[in-house]
């Protein structure tokens, strides 16, 4: 690639969203390049671990075969962690279709990579994109330092760290309260102790935890398993990290040394540390209008991450974004068309896909689980409540009055929970 050179279509970053939307202008017979900053694709990409099979299954055939899958995600747990104790819901499926799987981003980026330069498509590394070059109002091209390539269409997936779009005023910059810090640690473990202590034999595992170490802060951790690695994680809100609630370093390695984690990796090795940048604020936070003259944004850039207090979804969102995106540029390009209105109807295509409608549906979530009282009273409630039921003595409650004594106990009273409760079933 030389400076000056043109193409139909730029795309800044190769992420999920910016290699998907690649993929399929490619596959229409554009020429479209891709820049990434990272040395390599996937060197600056970080995600907790776990990928939703859907999109791949519709519009990738034989990706099953090709793709570097670790574990097919056969159980689920949910823990609450407090001092000394802990409580677990376990659900693990026995046969059934496989929906989703654990997997290294950066593996899956370059498998994803030459899917879309087998298609004809250019992807090239090591290019810090610093300006959309812009031309009567419509987006040119791109500029990387003294260089520059011209485009018909830009398409924006820069990830959730969107500096491109604040620094031409295309997006507002997020507060503390609508971003998250997501730090993760790669610990190596023998297949066969993974097949052994997760109780998945070879399939996967997706384990979310709330609660002590980060008590009191929004936000959990997580685990996934892979064949023989598993990822430990934190997400932790920016606004109680920039109050002192919180020490991110400090506070993942508390997490792998509370007695539930230390069972399970306490003897492996770290080989990886990472940290990133992730939306929290749900629908809110995402773009109105992710489209303008000349330009798409796609992913993790315009917002599509949902967090509902079980499940974290990005990668799937993120590629069926670009695949509307390319939908959205073929169209407008159809249609002689390079304008805002052209292309508005990316909006359309988004809220008929479940990327908005389950943005939609879950609309609620950041609000509910904002809640602090959800990571530190709650937390202590449920312990001390199954702690009393289970206990050793004679003088054992019933449930009814453990659970009504443990929350008194921990500063929770019977209107606020019933109000959390419903609440918490009109949002998640």
């Amino acid at each position: 690639m030389s400076s000056g050179e043109k193409f139909d279509v730029v795309v800044v970053g190769a992420g999920p969203a910016g290699l998907s939307a690649a993929y399929f202008l490619a596959k229409k017979g554009f020429s479209v390049v891709v820049l990434e900053r990272g040395m390599e694709v996937g060197a600056k990409n970080v995600f907790g671990g776990r990928i939703y099979s859907h999109v791949l299954d519709e519009h990738f055939p034989g990706w099953r075969d090709e793709a570097p899958v670790e574990r097919w995600v056969r159980r689920e747990r949910f823990s609450v962690l407090c001092k000394g104790a802990s409580a677990t819901i376990d659900y693990s499926r026995d046969g059934g279709p496989r929906g989703s799987f654990t997997a290294f981003l950066g593996q899956f980026l370059r498998w994803l990579s030459s899917r879309v330069e087998a298609e004809g498509g250019l992807v090239v590394s090591g290019v810090r994109v610093d300006a959309i070059d812009f031309s009567d109002g419509y987006a040119s091209g791109v500029r990387a330092g003294a260089d520059s390539v011209a485009a018909d269409y830009v398409v924006i997936a820069e990830g959730a760290n969107s500096l491109l779009l604040e620094r031409h005023g295309l997006r507002r910059k997020p507060s503390t309260s609508e971003m998250a810090l997501g730090v993760k640690e790669v610990i190596r473990l023998s297949e066969g102790a993974i097949d052994t202590r997760f109780g998945a034999g070879s399939e996967g595992v997706a384990h979310l935890f709330i609660g002590h170490p980060i008590r009191g802060v929004v936000g959990g951790g997580f685990l996934y398993t892979m064949r023989e690695h598993v990822t430990l994680g934190l997400v932790m809100r920016l606004s109680d990290l920039s109050e002192g609630a919180a020490v991110a370093k400090d506070a993942i390695e508390d997490l792998r040394a509370t007695p539930v984690i230390r069972d399970l990796v306490g003897d492996g090795i770290p080989v990886e540390y990472s940290a990133h940048l992730v939306w929290e604020g749900g629908r809110e936070t995402v773009m109105e209008e992710p489209f303008g003259n000349g330009y798409v944004v796609a992913g993790d850039a315009a917002g599509f991450l949902l967090n509902t207090g079980f499940t974290i979804r990005g990668v799937d969102m993120a590629m069926e974004s670009g695949r509307l995106a390319a939908e959205a540029i073929a169209g407008a390009h159809e249609a002689g068309s390079r304008s805002r209105e052209g292309l508005s109807r990316y909006r359309a295509l988004l809220e008929d896909s479940f990327v908005l409608r389950n943005m939609r549906r879950f609309s609620r979530a950041p609000r509910f689980l904002s809640r602090r009282r959800l990571y530190a009273e709650y937390a202590d409630a449920i312990c001390g409540a199954l702690g009393d039921l289970y206990s050793e003595g004679a003088e054992a409650k019933r449930a009814c009055a453990s659970v009504t004594a443990a929350a008194k106990s921990s500063g929770i009273s019977i209107p606020t929970a019933l109000a959390d409760i419903w609440e918490a079933c009109r949002s998640i």
